[in-house]
């Protein structure tokens, strides 16, 4: 059994980043564009992607919306969370060092 050491973990951190970052965009472009830029009308929802306006069901809008979150939250976060992972699995390590 490996050990999750910090190179791995920073790299699944990374990873991780890199597929909402990737998800994010191929699921606006099958769908024609975002919830987030979208709206709902009469019960209708819509995703647009600059003055392309396209309905989808009620399920698809939710998961674009839900898709654009993670995306504005967590692509910010990749580069400071892989380097946050790095320094704990580091002070890990150090710790283990001493005793």
């Amino acid at each position: 059994m490996k050990v999750l050491n910090k190179d791995r973990a920073t790299t699944l951190w990374i990873i991780m980043g890199l597929a909402i970052l990737i998800s994010y965009f191929v699921f606006c472009f099958v769908i024609g564009g975002s919830a987030l830029n979208g709206y709902v009308k009469d019960g209708r929802y819509f995703v647009t992607e600059h003055e392309n306006v396209t309905e989808v069901s009620k399920e698809i809008w939710i998961a674009s919306k839900i898709s654009g979150v993670l995306f504005y939250v967590f692509i910010p976060l990749t580069p400071l969370g892989a380097f946050a992972v790095y320094d704990i699995f580091e002070k890990i390590e150090h710790r283990k060092a001493e005793h």
